[in-house]
């Protein structure tokens, strides 16, 4: 990670925490943990405040440590990483679909949760839902994919999380009327939370499609994540309603932990309200902070880093590695980079989240199959 890099995180945690009550960070180099949570002139003056702790269903979760990520959905079968909502669902037909296999091939890996996508941007749906056409159930294949992972991963001690974009290209509704667009989310994220079991993490992707400002630091007199940060309050985090779209899911599934994509532009950057942070090909990071100030209050809020088994992708903005799967790409990360990718997740007291992209048959790449199923050999 790059010296300004570093920089960045740091000065995103003085922006939110205050100077006086800047936590410091994990030291990915020599594996210590260093004094989270814990006011930096005090420790000097050899006083400490108390570490500021993550509460139980964080900590839960952040004892799963490392989980697999599965993109799979319309985009599988016309060779897209996004697409725009037009597409035809027709050929949307995994045959072979085995989530037995996703899931087995996660548990031999090491992992204890797994994260489907069950809407990406396109908003072509992998679940049953009442409240679109654009889904699994109007394809040839007809079955609900999301149903097929939730029992292979009850079956086989999995935990489950899902992926759900709040951008959405099929629906007219998003740029048109905002109100009745956060209905029906509210209605498909009823639906994912009352038919699944229980949800340990929901990841909200899309944000910026609603936030105009804060990508680039105009005011020279603020960090660049805490502009970031007041515009996706006053912007995206406004018009989604996502102050009550979090509390409607807390109302759901209390132990369900929420986080929003913050781009890799601002990886570990905390998208409010939230109870874990994003940290999106974040694998080189060397630094990250822990403790930030929401509602008055001091909170501890654990870190993901999300990354691919692809080590190539399209031209463009997907170079380092596919979410979705492609003929062309049999790249894959090998057993050094993934231990690699699992000691820094270790050091920064992180999950590691691992993607893999299911063909369209439904089946994983073998090349990602045999690698995690070694990984532990």
């Amino acid at each position: 990670m790059s010296h300004s890099r570093r920089n960045f995180l740091r000065q995103g945690a003085m922006a939110t925490a205050g100077l006086a009550g800047l936590p410091l960070i994990a030291d990915a180099f020599n594996g210590s943990q260093s004094f989270v949570g814990q006011d930096r002139q005090a420790l000097i003056l050899g006083t400490e405040k108390p570490a500021i702790a993550p509460d139980a269903n964080q900590q839960a979760w952040m004892d799963l440590g490392f989980g697999m990520f599965i993109h799979y959905g319309i985009n599988t079968y016309y060779d897209k990483e996004w697409s725009d909502g037009t597409l035809d669902k027709i050929k949307v037909n995994p045959s072979k679909l085995d989530a037995e296999q996703w899931v087995l091939t996660a548990k031999a890996a090491g992992m204890k949760y797994l994260v489907m996508v069950t809407k990406h941007h396109d908003g072509f749906c992998n679940f049953k839902t009442a409240h679109t056409k654009y889904s699994i159930q109007y394809t040839p294949y007809k079955k609900d994919i999301v149903e097929q992972v939730a029992n292979a991963c009850a079956k086989h001690g999995l935990k489950l999380g899902l992926y759900y974009s709040l951008w959405d290209r099929n629906n007219p509704l998003h740029d048109k009327d905002e109100q009745r667009y956060v209905t029906y989310m509210q209605a498909q994220l009823k639906e994912l939370l009352t038919r699944y079991g229980s949800i340990c993490e929901l990841w909200f992707d899309g944000m910026w499609k609603k936030q105009k400002t804060g990508w680039q630091n105009k005011d020279t007199n603020k960090s660049n994540s805490e502009v970031f940060m007041q515009a996706w309050r006053n912007e995206g985090a406004y018009r989604w309603q996502m102050d009550y779209i979090y509390q409607y899911i807390k109302s759901v599934q209390p132990n369900c932990l929420v986080m929003n994509n913050s781009t890799t532009a601002f990886p570990g950057i905390p998208l409010f309200p939230c109870d874990i942070r994003c940290g999106e090909k974040a694998t080189g990071t060397a630094e990250d902070v822990k403790v930030w100030n929401w509602l008055g209050e001091d909170r501890y809020l654990p870190l993901q880093i999300e990354t691919t088994m692809s080590q190539k992708g399209p031209k463009g903005d997907f170079e380092s590695g596919s979410w979705f799967w492609h003929d062309w790409d049999h790249s894959v990360a090998s057993h050094d980079q993934i231990n690699g990718w699992l000691k820094t997740a270790k050091n920064l007291n992180a999950n590691l989240l691992l993607n893999c992209s299911p063909s369209p048959l439904g089946q994983l790449r073998p090349e990602d199959e045999k690698t995690l199923k070694t990984l532990r050999g």
